[in-house]
């Protein structure tokens, strides 16, 4: 899994740092589609990351994720990137549609967001940051990561303002 320890030190980090900064004066720059799943995600998820509420939750959000990043890709001249991403985040996307397993849905998180990042890398093109943060939230959730707590308290504060 190339969520190491380091990686996931680094996301809390930047993870704390967004949610911070959705109450901060700059808050306007992200997204207001990515603004309403950072909030739904903050209000269904905490301490509940394996319920199917929250699982659907986080599929909206990459739904938006995957849309908004093959648009960039399309844009940049980078369609020949589009058929992997969709390959790699369909199932990611599959609680919108009906229940499936915690762990099931983990794996898609996962695949998703190592894809994305794979994809980044080779095109140059980088997704919604913001939204790709709620990605990696979920996944660091789902796994039980020692940062999970901190992030979901910034989530919850974040979403409050």
């Amino acid at each position: 899994m190339k969520f190491q320890k380091f990686f996931t030190l680094c996301a809390a980090l930047l993870l704390a740092a967004f949610f911070g900064f959705m109450t901060s004066a700059n808050a306007q720059q992200i997204k207001p589609q990515v603004m309403a799943h950072a909030k739904n995600i903050a209000s269904i998820c905490p301490g509940s990351w394996e319920q199917q509420n929250c699982l659907e939750a986080v599929s909206a959000s990459n739904i938006t994720l995957a849309s908004n990043y093959a648009q960039a890709l399309d844009n940049a001249g980078k369609s020949n990137q589009l058929e992997p991403l969709k390959q790699l985040c369909a199932a990611s996307t599959a609680a919108t549609k009906g229940e499936y397993p915690a762990e099931a849905m983990n794996s898609a998180f996962t695949e998703c967001a190592n894809g994305i990042y794979d994809i980044s890398r080779k095109s140059g093109v980088k997704p919604d940051q913001s939204n790709y943060q709620l990605l990696v939230a979920a996944i660091l959730c789902l796994n039980k990561d020692p940062q999970c707590q901190m992030l979901e308290k910034s989530m919850q504060q974040g979403a409050a303002h």
